[in-house]
């Protein structure tokens, strides 16, 4: 009997936790967004003025694997940002709340 009551108030606390985050992603996603576009930016200027001012070959190489660390940190953005709320949807219908 306890076991029930225990599996009964595991999926009740999943549940809340699902659509808290679900609620959460709602209100914050265009701002997450918009922060990580705009950290992509001027990230991308830094990297645009290093290379325009590099002289030296160390320097350019340096400034090709920022270039280099920029594209997989956008890919691994990408990739999380689409990724959240898939996963999210996932514990939704796994907790059996729906998606």
């Amino acid at each position: 009997m306890t076991d029930l009551f225990l599996a009964a108030t595991l999926d009740e606390n999943l549940q809340e936790i699902v659509t808290k985050l679900n609620e959460l992603m709602d209100t914050f996603w265009i701002y997450i967004v918009m922060a990580l576009a705009a950290v992509v930016v001027v990230w991308g200027a830094y990297v645009g003025i290093r290379i325009a001012v590099a002289h030296r070959n160390e320097e350019k190489i340096n400034a090709r694997d920022m270039v280099k660390n920029l594209v997989i940190g956008i890919v691994i953005i990408f990739v999380v940002a689409m990724g959240a709320p898939l996963l999210i949807n996932g514990l939704s219908a796994w907790v059996g709340i729906g998606g």
